[in-house]
């Protein structure tokens, strides 16, 4: 507990913003996410400048309510400190908050190169190829058994593609397998389909729910917006089809989210799209573009629009913010999840399967492979295999993010775009100013969420102090 004589401090780059008769404070280089503060506590935490001690501030508050007591005070700077928006003493060793080794391991299972579409902007070569029984069964089970080894606590597998549900028995079949091996291993797994949406029957709803298995379904677009990228081999688009699949998911009360591909063909659609989406309580994920060499036309945007056609798209959401965090979806590649010195798990807790048994750094590398399912170790293979040049780099070695508030939240963004787009790794992402325009509106989206429906572990910080209190 603090003392009446302790000098309290604001973290450096702590974001404040005011929300509604709330104040949003946000640091960056905390794990525990956005704090919202009522009038009265916001007022106590403007006092803070470095210099005033608990009981400097105590006066000031009394000279507007005599009735105010020091011990009043010094639980809300505990809540302050707790809460770590404020501290006194020692600041807190962000090295030792960065060099925690992660617990939960990534793992993309590309099972086949079939796909019943052939979206405009897909990065899989298609062939008839499939990843067989026994090769799927092989890889599932080094994963889990490296994965105990390197002390992983958790898996999450996708399943992807082309189109997985083409595979669906199989699919089903490593789920079953992977379950049993996961608990003799006393590791929590979870599975998840990555689909178009196409195939997703009333009687295949049901039996993804009926198997615990988690959808998302790629949606760009309402009707012609999401027809003129997400086509069938003849040309026809698909969204009738996919909206009919996300029905029979809502039907059957399947677990599933939206993920949405920005580019410069859908982007005016986005603010629609998201009112289509916040009408029927789906959570989504914004995703941008990424050029690769499949793709035949220009599909990037221009940042203006890009920001404008966001911005009206996060209005829609500020104002009738859902019961659930779509915190860590709206805004490609940044995550306020806890604050990390690269953008992705690549190369540190993210395996990638080609259907052939090979592995590759990232998907967007299919062609580029690191090793297999036949190394010793997978876990090593993975952690060799970063392509990133040094493979030490972090956020903190790109010269324009080392200055940057957000430089922990965004991370200088997907670094395969960057050294695509700029031909270095050691620089600021092409999204910068995206990143820097939008993150604080996510923010004030996640704080409106959170005033409306509260803190399901109270980090709200409200006081009983007088309300005549300003803020």
């Amino acid at each position: 507990m603090i003392s009446n004589s302790d000098v309290p401090q604001v973290y450096v780059n702590t974001y404040i913003d005011k929300v509604e008769n709330f104040l949003l404070v946000y640091n960056p280089i905390s794990e525990k996410g956005i704090v919202v503060l009522n009038k009265e506590a916001a007022f106590l935490l403007q006092l803070i400048d470095g210099k005033r001690k608990i009981e400097d501030i105590l006066l000031i508050a009394k000279q507007l309510d005599p009735k105010i007591e020091i011990a009043q005070l010094i639980s809300i700077f505990d809540d302050f400190v707790s809460s770590e928006i404020a501290y006194v003493g020692i600041l807190k060793n962000k090295e030792k908050l960065f060099s925690k080794k992660p617990t939960h391991l990534g793992v993309w299972l590309h099972i086949t190169n079939q796909c019943n579409l052939r979206c405009t902007y897909c990065y899989v070569y298609k062939t008839s190829d499939s990843m067989n029984e026994n090769l799927a069964n092989e890889a599932l089970k080094k994963i889990i058994a490296d994965a105990k080894k390197h002390s992983f606590k958790k898996i999450t597998v996708k399943f992807s593609g082309g189109e997985c549900l083409l595979k669906l028995p199989q699919v089903l079949d490593l789920v079953h397998f992977g379950r049993e091996l996961a608990k003799d291993a006393k590791i929590d797994i979870e599975f998840v389909v990555l689909t178009n949406g196409v195939l997703l029957t009333e009687k295949i709803a049901s039996t993804l729910k009926q198997e615990n298995v988690r959808v998302a379904v790629s949606l760009d677009g309402l009707e012609r917006y999401h027809d003129s990228q997400r086509i069938f081999a003849n040309g026809l688009g698909s969204f009738k089809f996919v909206e009919k699949g996300i029905e029979n998911l809502l039907k059957a009360k399947v677990p599933f989210n939206v993920s949405v591909t920005i580019t410069s063909k859908n982007v005016e659609n986005i603010p629609d799209l998201t009112k289509y989406l916040l009408k029927r309580n789906i959570p989504f994920a914004f995703n941008f573009y990424r050029e690769n060499p499949h793709v035949k036309e220009e599909l990037e945007g221009d940042d203006k629009k890009l920001v404008e056609s966001l911005k009206e798209a996060y209005q829609l959401i500020y104002d009738n913010p859902p019961r659930y965090s779509l915190i860590n979806g709206l805004l490609d590649r940044v995550s306020f999840k806890r604050p990390h010195c690269w953008a992705c798990g690549m190369g540190h807790n993210y395996i990638v399967v080609r259907q052939d048994g090979k592995m590759v750094s990232c998907q967007m590398t299919l062609e580029k492979s690191i090793g297999s399912i036949d190394d010793e170790d997978l876990v090593k293979t993975m952690l060799k295999g970063s392509f990133i040049k040094p493979k030490k780099l972090t956020v903190d070695d790109k010269t324009p993010c080392k200055t940057c508030q957000w430089k922990y939240i965004c991370s200088g963004g997907c670094p395969l775009l960057t050294f695509n787009q700029r031909g270095k790794y050691n620089i600021s992402s092409p999204y910068c100013a995206v990143y820097k325009a939008l993150i604080p509106e996510v923010l004030r989206i996640e704080a409106k969420r959170l005033i409306k429906y509260g803190y399901p572990n109270s980090n709200e910080i409200k006081t009983d102090l007088p309300s005549s209190l300003p803020l």
